[in-house]
């Protein structure tokens, strides 16, 4: 396996990890979500195209590490990484597109949820 497939098959299992997290809600999700934001920010660095993403994750994961419970802060972010996330999903690998499009929608939805 070349190291195309292995990053394809590492990024796979990352968005997998990451959908099975957020289908249990924003509170199932919350236990896992630094290592899980910092895994992702790690995963799109150096990724050009991607850097947008990986700005605001990085805005996230400040948000949820300094404990501030600016929920309308932290909607945005999530608002905004879904439609990013979905907008990527256009220039995906065939493999990740279904589930990008399903983890901006996710996101999306929990901004929802935030703002109540």
């Amino acid at each position: 396996m070349d190291s195309t497939q292995s990053q394809s098959s590492q990024g796979t299992s990352q968005l997998d990890a990451t959908l099975n997290a957020l289908q249990g809600g924003l509170a199932n999700a919350a236990g896992a979500a630094g290592p899980n934001i910092a895994g992702w920010i790690k995963t799109l660095q150096g990724n050009s195209q991607l850097s947008g993403i990986s700005s605001e994750l990085q805005n996230l994961h400040d948000a949820l590490g300094s404990g501030a419970s600016d929920t309308g802060a932290l909607a945005k972010s999530l608002s905004t990484l879904g439609e990013h996330t979905t907008k990527a999903a256009d220039s995906a690998t065939p493999d990740a597109q279904a589930k990008l499009r399903e983890l901006g929608s996710a996101l999306t939805s929990a901004a929802g949820q935030l703002r109540g």
